[in-house]
Order: C-alpha cells, then structure tokens, then sequence
C-alpha cells in the first residue's frame, strides 16, 4: 500500500515531485514564512537504508564548501525522514540524455573534471568519501550559481578520517558487501572488494570523464543496470579485464594518464588534486577554450571556427551592371586584339638587390642550394646567418633524422646537451604532440650513446672492459606506467652519471610508447628539458 505524502512538512509547503527512487523522494517546496524555494528529501523512518539518515550526520562536515549543498533543516515528522537542502537545476546525467549526442564535447567535459576534482577534494579535506560517483550525483546550480556543479546524494558517503583516532581508516582484506554503482564505482572497489578510500572516488570520476567522451559510452554500460548475477559478473568482468589504454582510444592521453594515476596510488596515499586540475586546464587551453573553470550549457560554439568562418564571408560585389554586353561581342572584341610584343610590366631583377638591403646579405650572388641545418665547418662567410630562412624548409621528420644524426656522432655530454634541446625545440615547433618512428629513432640513439661511455672520445675509464654482464644496461620492460613521467621529471635533475640518464631515457620512451596516440605531455617536455640541464653539468 502506497504511503500517502503529506502537504506539508516542517515549515515547508510541498509542491511538485523532482524524483523518486529505491530509498526515497525529493519535491520542490516553499517555505511558508519567507517565500524561500527548496528542495526535500523524504524517506520512511522505517526503510531498510536509511540514506536520509546517513546524510543528516555528513552534511553538517560540508557545509560552506563551493559546490556542497546547504543543509536548511533536518529531522522526523511522524513517519516521515526528512533533509531541506538547496534547490538545484538537472543532473548532469539529464543534460546529456536531453542532448541527444553519443559523447560530451571536449570542452564541457574538461570544465566537469576540473570542478568534480574541486569538490572531491573539499570532501577528502574534510574526512568524507563520497563513494557514489556518477552523472546523476553532479547537479548544476541555479540563477547566479548555473556554471557550478554541485556534488548531492551521501548517502553512501563514508569517513575515512576515524573521528577517535584523527587516523586515516586501516586497510582490510575482510569480504564486503558491494556498495556503490555499477558503472562508474572502482576496479578495485567493484570487482576485488577492496576497502574504499580516496583514490577510488578519483578513479571512478576518471571512468565517468572517459564514459562521457566515449561514442556510446564505456562498453559495460551499454546494457543497462543488471537484473541478475550474472549480468552482474559480466559486468564486472568487461570492467576488470578493460586496458587503460583501450578505453581511451581516440581521447586526450590525459584521460588515460589520470586513470593510471589513480590506480597506482595506495591505499591511503593523498591524491594530487592541484595537479590534475592544471592538467585539464591546459588540455583545454591548448584547444582555444577559455573560462574553462566556468560549466556552460549548451556548450559555446568554438571560437576558432567562427573567426574561420567570418575570414571567409563574401565582401559585397558592386550592383549588377544592366547593361553589360552580351558575350557574343566579348568574345569578337577578344578575337580582334593585337597581341605582338609588350613591355614586361615588372622587372623582377631588383628583387634579390632589395633583399639584400633589406637583410643586410654580403655581396655575393644568393645561391639556391638546400641550406644545412647543421654544419661541421667554422666558416660563417658562406652561410650568413642574419637571412633568415624559408619558413618550413624541411619536414618534422627530416629535422628529427638530422638530429639522430647528429646523437649519434656526438663526442661529449655538452653537444648532446644541445642537440636535446634542439629535440625539444623540434617537438613543440608543431601542434602534434605525437612522438613519430623518427622521434623514437632519435632516443633510441640518444640511449645507445649514454648507456655506452666508450662511444666518447675520452672516456670517463677506458680501463675498464664492457665484457661483464652486469656493465650492460638491459631497458626496462614494456609495461612502466605513465605515471612514472612525474618520477623521472624529479629524478632526472640528480642523475649521478649518464648511465643512469640511460635508463631514465629507456623509460621515457617505454612511457611514451604505451601511452594512448604515443603523445608527449608537458611532463615528458619537463623531463627532456631537465635531461638537457644535467647533460650540460655532467659534462
């Protein structure tokens, strides 16, 4: 028998219903003194979870941080459990149903990750895991509030701060129970019980990033929620088995970079949440979008096409001229002209005198052999270095085999310090970040040539045989995660020899190989870069 609503509760009048739900409804109500519009959660005192009152012990914890609903009232009117917080627009799960698309747009998605990060850490700060990540858990505000996404439900919420000890919860391989949701909750969590704790909200927010810019969404939740065990073990079957880098195929490598993160942290390892959020950030800025701390929707229209699209507007012709000739007398006109020898219109021989002026060239005639990008020669006189060179002379891949050339001939630390550098330079010289079979080519060489002192000119030893099994540096296996960009950032600035920068160089490129579309982050540009500084002071 259905239990009847009552019209009002606590100084509320109850209006229509917004939800309803295994535990539970939510109404729009008014407040019958001030006018103030709210939203209530009712729930039986008698339920068998009792969410409400779960939530009622969290929210207090919460409050004042942005994107945390504020709690109004709480409390037991007869049978009735009931919480009065914020009146919040639709889910982020009714927006993008409602859009109609198979996956988010780049923009919107990045603006969620940066704030979904913001409002996980305010909870973790304060002790509390939200353990329920999903698209219908994020809720945009409402008026002045409608660019910021509001975390909501609690119900499954946890501390993981124990209130006695001020201690971070211990680790347990105890059985549990599943609790959470079948899409998005963690690998570890989902499909191995673990105990949850923060890195399990990062990676299910990682998972609902990549469900939203996946066509169709990731695959598991293509056949809607389980009506038995053994959808249920097929789903957690597909997520178990499912390889970062496969479900992030065609995405930002960023999204694949944060999934591995976050399963690489321990237990009760502190996320890096400022580190995240630059990270979306800069992803994107670098596809022109701006205000992205701002969650706007509809999403804007790019800027870039609209620009593209105004370059290219027809000017407005001169009216119509009515009385034109018809083509018959254009074509006798045409058929009639006395075409014998003209004038030339335009001398052209001055053009190399006035570039030359206006450069500052010696007098010598300009030749037009390929210019060398590098040269073994002292001699400046034949190469004047104050022309500057046709734009995009030679190809990205040529300036990349020129400089695994160049690796492979160095005598010292200090020239391969420069050619890295000259590598770097060449990376960022493009839009693409992704590192080509040349790219690869060239740290290849560049491993070869620190990994084997004697290829120097003057050895640090050259006492010392190479025949002992353990002088031979063996390059990591394949398998070295994306995370460990961060590592050898670090680590590469106290390298004690160029052995060790060998390694750190195998690494890198086992990192970059394994990472979706091969692309390299500012980290990896941070760790050439510092590759290229400890070079020149081991030199």
């Amino acid at each position: 028998m259905a239990l009847s609503i009552p019209r009002r509760i606590n100084n509320y009048w109850l209006e229509d219903c917004l939800g309803s739900g295994y535990s539970g409804s939510i109404f729009r109500a008014c407040h019958i003194y001030t006018g103030q519009r709210v939203a209530i959660k009712l729930q039986n005192v008698d339920h068998e979870c009792p969410t409400n009152r779960y939530e009622r012990a969290f929210y207090p914890m919460l409050q004042g941080g942005e994107g945390m609903p504020t709690l109004w009232a709480a409390g037991v009117e007869g049978i009735w459990d009931f919480l009065v917080i914020d009146l919040l627009g639709p889910s982020l799960d009714s927006l993008f149903r409602k859009s109609g698309k198979n996956k988010m747009d780049l923009r919107s998605v990045c603006s969620i990750a940066i704030q979904l990060i913001s409002r996980l850490q305010i909870m973790h700060t304060r002790g509390v895991l939200h353990r329920d990540i999903q698209l219908g858990n994020c809720a945009i505000g409402l008026s002045a509030n409608n660019k910021t996404i509001y975390m909501i439900d609690f119900g499954f919420s946890k501390q993981y701060i124990d209130p006695h000890t001020r201690r971070h919860i211990p680790d347990s391989k105890a059985k549990r129970d599943f609790l959470g949701n079948y899409w998005f909750t963690s690998v570890g969590v989902h499909c191995k019980g673990k105990v949850p704790s923060r890195r399990d909200d990062l990676e299910a927010a990682a998972l609902m990033l990549i469900h939203l810019l996946t066509p169709g969404g990731l695959s598991w939740t293509r056949n809607g929620v389980p009506k038995t065990d053994a959808q249920h073990d097929r789903i957690k079957r597909d997520k178990l088995t499912a390889r970062p880098e496969d479900l992030c195929r065609g995405i930002p490598a960023e999204f694949e970079e944060f999934l591995r993160y976050c399963r690489r942290l321990k237990f009760a390892d502190c996320p890096d949440y400022d580190h995240w959020k630059d990270e979306f950030k800069e992803l994107a800025n670098e596809h022109g979008f701006s205000d992205i701390d701002d969650f706007v929707w509809p999403p804007p229209p790019p800027k870039v096409k609209s620009q593209i699209t105004a370059l290219h507007q027809p000017k407005p012709g001169p009216a119509p001229y009515n009385n034109a000739p018809n083509m018959e007398e254009v074509l006798n006109g045409l058929a009639k002209l006395n075409l014998k020898e003209r004038p030339v219109l335009g001398d052209q021989t001055n053009t190399l005198v006035a570039l030359r002026k206006e450069y500052g060239a010696l007098q010598k005639p300009v030749k037009t052999a390929v210019i060398e990008i590098s040269s073994d020669s002292d001699d400046s006189a034949d190469h004047p270095t104050n022309i500057p060179p046709p734009p995009n002379r030679f190809s990205k891949a040529t300036q990349l085999h020129n400089l695994a050339a160049s690796a492979h001939k160095a005598t010292d630390n200090r020239t391969l310090s420069m050619i890295v550098t000259d590598f770097v330079a060449c990376l960022q010289s493009t839009r693409s970040r992704m590192l080509t079979k040349e790219g690869f080519q060239f740290l290849d060489t560049l491993y070869k040539q620190l990994a084997d002192p004697s290829v120097f000119a003057v050895p640090l030893r050259t006492s010392r045989t190479r025949s002992t099994n353990q002088d031979v540096f063996q390059p990591p296996a394949r398998h070295v995660k994306l995370g460990a960009l961060i590592t050898l950032r670090r680590e590469v600035t106290t390298a004690p020899n160029n052995r060790a920068l060998a390694k750190m160089v195998a690494d890198f490129g086992t990192v970059t190989n394994k990472s979706s579309g091969r692309t390299i982050t500012k980290d990896g540009i941070a760790f050439l870069e510092g590759l290229a500084e400890r070079l020149k002071a081991l030199n």
